[in-house]
């Protein structure tokens, strides 16, 4: 019997040379700062060869073509260093710390998104010794211009679906979402697009039926608004609840104690008194289609809801909502808009202005649209004998050709008026007011403060 030795060669590397694992560390942390320092330059020079047309010097079509070709980054991370790049002008000590490899450049990517000059000091400090997903998950929860210590808001959270599907399930994905995108207009986004297609595969609503077929829960101790998910509870937006609050199935009263098991407060239903809804004198309790049932299967206590006995009803009685539906034809009432599946009833005089169920003044409404106008981007007004008349949240007639700085200025402006406790209709009135007595209607923080100084403007 033979004995064959072998031996492996020699490695050339230096880091092969020792098994002591000090300089193993010490070198992935230079090679580190010098990824930093040099995705810095790169967000430097690719603003800059926008400015001089690098790409079409070089023959290309695009700059993202161009960056392909040469540096092998996508569209989406050809944007992302972009961005950065024209956003690290104006914030000199992140920009610093970047190009020092101080700070990586996913955590760059992000705060970049939120911090301002007066700010950025607290997020680079802040930032230090966490990870790059615990700063993702604080900037998405915040606004720009927040500081790390302002609490954050986790209804803003966006969530990221992922699938692996063969050619033939991705085709009839695409033509699916093609013929929804066809239905909702060409400005619909990813997120109504899919929202859509997921209301159409749970099936649509009888006849005098609201649509909502998702149980939404609301603290009456806190205010809290949100829904049970996959074995999560997910907090909503306001756009969201108060889409619900339009038109939906109200179960009743549900009692539940705190969540057990994971360490975090459920937010606590039933234990308060009921505020009634804004407008039309009824009770807001529980809004929803089905009997709330104990978790299973994620070994975590979810407490026992019993709803109250009392029979559930519709927001909007079943008739007016037939009277409504037929006098539009069953389709949304959006000019241009065909969607025709799940409708909402909106009321253009809105319940916490005091409107009602007044069949005049309610319209039938896609949920793109009817989405639309709770986040301050739609503004409908009028009544069904009168006409109704739409427009962009700048006061432009919908439709018509629209300034995108002026029109997203203008609905940020009437979501904070809102968020401070002004009725929507005040809101839109105050922020279309101020575009009139401001130099740049596309600055957001002056059309604030001129809405501010305009409080004295009347309801109408």
């Amino acid at each position: 019997m033979q004995t064959l030795a072998t031996s492996a060669p020699s490695c050339p590397h230096p880091s092969c040379a020792t098994d002591d694992w000090k300089p193993v560390h010490e070198q992935i942390l230079t090679i580190g700062r010098g990824l930093a320092s040099h995705e810095r330059e790169l967000c430097w020079w690719l603003a800059r060869a926008v400015q001089v047309g690098v790409h079409q010097a070089c023959g290309f079509a695009s700059l993202h073509e161009y960056t392909d070709r040469f540096v092998g980054l996508n569209r989406r991370q050809t944007e992302e260093r972009l961005r950065v790049g024209r956003t690290l002008s104006r914030l000199p000590a992140m920009d610093e710390a970047f190009g020092g490899g101080d700070i990586t450049w996913s955590k760059v990517r992000e705060l970049s998104r939120i911090a301002t000059p007066d700010t950025e000091r607290d997020w680079l400090t802040w930032s230090q010794g966490r990870t790059s997903r615990q700063v993702e998950h604080a900037v998405a929860t915040r606004r720009k211009g927040d500081r790390p210590t302002d609490p954050g808001d986790d209804s803003k959270l966006k969530h990221r679906l992922s699938f692996e599907a063969s050619a033939e399930t991705i085709a009839v994905f695409r033509a699916l979402e093609q013929t929804v995108k066809r239905d909702l207009g060409p400005s619909a986004d990813d997120d109504s697009v899919l929202l859509e297609i997921a209301r159409r595969g749970l099936g649509g609503p009888a006849e005098g039926q609201a649509s909502y077929q998702i149980a939404v829960t609301r603290c009456d101790r806190c205010g809290t608004e949100g829904i049970d998910a996959a074995g999560r509870y997910h907090p909503i937006t306001r756009d969201v609840s108060d889409m619900a609050r339009c038109d939906a199935q109200l179960l009743g009263h549900v009692d539940a104690g705190p969540h057990v098991g994971d360490g975090e407060q459920r937010p606590h239903v039933g234990d308060g008194e009921q505020r009634p809804h804004v407008g039309d004198g009824e009770q807001r309790p529980h809004v929803g289609d089905g009997e709330q049932r104990p978790h299973v299967g994620d070994g975590k206590q979810r407490p026992q809801m019993s709803a109250s006995r009392q029979r559930a009803r519709q927001t909007i009685p079943p008739r007016i909502r037939r009277q409504v539906l037929r006098r539009h034809g069953s389709r949304c009432a959006v000019p241009g808009c065909n969607n025709h599946r799940f409708l909402d009833l909106h009321h253009s005089e809105p319940l916490e202005d005091g409107g009602t169920h007044d069949p005049e003044k309610l319209l039938p409404l896609c949920g793109a649209h009817h989405r639309a106008t709770h986040r301050f981007q739609l503004v409908i007004e009028g009544t069904a004998s009168g006409g109704f008349q739409f427009f962009h949240a700048d006061g432009t007639a919908y439709g018509n050709a629209i300034d995108p700085r002026e029109l997203a200025a203008a609905t940020e402006v009437a979501g904070r008026l809102h968020d401070m406790g002004m009725t929507l209709r005040r809101s839109h009135a105050l922020a279309g007011l101020a575009k009139s007595h401001v130099t740049d209607p596309t600055d957001a923080e002056a059309l604030l403060e001129e809405a501010l100084r305009q409080t004295h403007l009347p309801d109408d």
